[in-house]
C-alpha cells in the first residue's frame, strides 16, 4: 500500500439458504486498521445478479488503474433453494459475472463473460491480477472438466485454469494453470517485499486416504512461474473447523500483511495477521469483528475521499462491527 490508501473495503457474499445469500455485500473499514468493518446498505446486497443464474458468490475487487475503473469479478452460481451441488459441478455456469464502476457507487448492469472451456462443469472463484511482465491482467479460477460428449455421472476434480484480459470484456481461451490431481480452488496471492506468496485451497494431506479441508501457502517468484514450494500446508487448524476463500492484504504501513479465512458453513471470515508472511505463520486475531457470516470475498485499500464517497452513499443505513477486546 501506499500512503495515499487510508482504509479497506471488502466485497463478499454470505452464509445462508436464502434468496439473497449469493449476492455482493460491501463492507468498511473506519480506520487504516482492519479491526472493525462498517457493514454498507444494512448488511443488504449492494450489486445483484440478473444474468445467468442470477446468483453471484465468491466476489474479487480489483483497481484498474490503467482504464480508471474499479472491476468487480463473481462466480455465477445460485445454489438456493436446492443446493444441488451435483448439478453445480457438472453441469454449471462457464462464464463469471462481471461489474464495472468509476466511482464505487454508481455501477454498470453485470454482464457475463464466457471463460472456461467447453468441458468445463463450473466455473468458480475468479480472481483478476495484473502481470507486469505480460502487461495482461490474469485471470484465476477454478473447473472440474469433462471430456468431450461425457455424460458426467461422476464427479471429476477442480483444477486452477486461467485467462488473461486487458478490458475483462475479451479473454484469451483458458489454460491449465495449476493441476495436482485432487481438488483445488480458490488461488490468490500476495505480493510482499520482492516474493510471491500463494494461497489455495487445497485438499491433499499427508495422508493420502484424508483430504484436508484448509488453505495451503507456497511462496514463489511470479504467478506464472513453477518454482513455488509449500511453507504451511493446514493454515487456519487449530482455530477453524474448516477453512477456504483465502484473501491476503498488506497492512497500510506496509509492515504486516492480513489474511481471510472462510469458515464456511459456520462463522465465516476470520481474520489473521502477520509480520512475516512468507514464513506461513499468522496470527488469528479473535477479536476482530467483520460483518456476521461474511464468507469468501476480497479486499482493497480505498483512500479517504473513497472512504467519505461510501459512507455518503450509505450513511444511512450503515452499522458498524467493533473489534472486542475481550475475545
Amino acid at each position: 500500500m501506499t500512503a495515499s490508501y487510508d482504509g479497506f473495503l471488502l466485497a463478499h457474499f454470505v452464509n445462508g439458504n436464502t434468496p439473497d445469500a449469493e449476492q455482493i455485500r460491501f463492507a468498511l473499514t473506519p480506520s487504516r486498521e482492519p479491526d472493525s468493518w462498517r457493514e454498507l446498505n444494512g448488511g443488504r446486497p449492494v450489486l445483484r445478479s440478473a444474468v445467468g443464474e442470477c446468483g453471484v458468490r465468491d466476489p474479487f475487487i480489483v483497481r484498474d488503474d490503467a482504464r480508471g475503473t474499479f472491476v468487480v469479478l463473481a462466480t455465477d452460481l445460485r445454489t438456493y433453494p436446492d443446493e444441488d451441488w451435483a448439478r453445480a459441478v457438472r453441469w454449471g455456469s462457464r462464464s463469471i459475472v462481471v461489474w464495472e464502476s468509476h466511482d464505487l457507487i454508481e455501477w454498470s448492469a453485470g454482464r457475463l463473460a464466457e471463460v472456461a472451456p467447453a468441458g468445463a462443469g463450473n466455473t468458480w472463484a475468479p480472481k483478476a491480477f495484473w502481470s507486469p511482465e505480460r502487461s495482461t491482467w490474469l485471470v484465476f479460477f477454478a473447473s472440474a472438466l469433462y471430456a468431450d460428449g461425457a455424460a458426467r455421472l461422476d464427479q471429476t476434480h477442480q483444477r486452477i485454469l486461467v485467462s488473461e484480459t486487458r478490458d475483462f470484456t475479451s479473454f484469451t481461451p483458458a489454460q491449465t494453470y495449476l493441476d495436482p490431481g485432487h481438488d483445488v480452488i480458490d488461488v490468490t496471492f500476495l505480493a510482499w517485499r520482492g516474493g510471491l506468496a500463494r494461497f489455495s485451497a487445497d485438499s491433499l494431506s499427508a495422508d493420502p486416504a484424508f483430504r484436508s479441508q484448509f488453505v495451503r501457502q507456497e511462496i514463489g517468484q511470479s504467478m506464472l512461474s513453477t518454482d513455488f514450494a509449500v511453507v504451511a500446508a493446514d493454515l487456519g487448524t487449530g482455530t477453524q473447523s474448516r477453512a477456504e476463500g483465502p484473501a491476503a492484504f498488506s497492512s497500510a504501513d506496509g509492515t504486516a500483511a492480513y489474511l481471510l479465512l472462510d469458515e464456511f458453513g459456520e462463522r465465516g471470515y476470520q481474520l489473521y495477521r502477520s509480520e512475516t508472511p512468507h514464513s506461513g505463520d499468522w496470527q488469528h486475531l479473535s477479536a476482530t469483528r467483520l460483518p456476521h457470516g461474511a464468507r469468501h470475498g476480497s479486499v482493497i485499500p480505498i483512500t479517504a475521499t473513497e472512504r467519505a464517497r461510501l459512507e455518503r452513499a450509505y450513511l444511512e443505513t450503515s452499522s458498524w462491527h467493533q473489534p472486542n477486546p475481550s475475545a
